[in-house]
């Protein structure tokens, strides 16, 4: 999953900053809420972003609620990978369905045809 959550990661920081956990949620909001994913996973996701100058962090020291919290935020670097990671996913999509459609068509049964089974028989 790790690879569906960096572009996921980015789409999120495209919005609007955010802090690791306002990020976590908002896993959730865009479907990823079955796939369960470690808060340190993401974290660890967000530092390798980071070195990589995909993302960009700071401390909110203007929090009111608890000690700061590091924000990140999307870089024009990031910006241009996530589009590259959506025309991937888009031609990952495409290829998929093809497979699906070709399977559909060859395992529906045959009019006719007896089961595979009863001909042995």
């Amino acid at each position: 999953m790790r690879r569906l959550v960096e572009p996921a990661l980015l789409l999120l920081l495209h919005d609007s900053p955010l802090h690791g956990y306002g990020l976590i949620n908002g896993l959730r909001s865009i479907g990823l809420e079955d796939y369960p994913i470690d808060p340190s996973a993401i974290y660890r996701i967000l530092r390798d972003l980071e070195k990589g100058d995909v993302v960009v962090s700071a401390w909110d020291q203007r929090s009111a609620a608890g000690p700061p919290k590091r924000v990140y935020r999307i870089t024009e670097l990031g910006e241009r990978m996530l589009n590259a990671w959506v025309r991937d996913l888009r031609e990952t999509a495409r290829v998929l369905q093809s497979f699906l459609d070709a399977y559909d068509e060859r395992m529906k049964p045959k009019e006719g045809a007896l089961p595979k089974l009863f001909r042995r028989l």
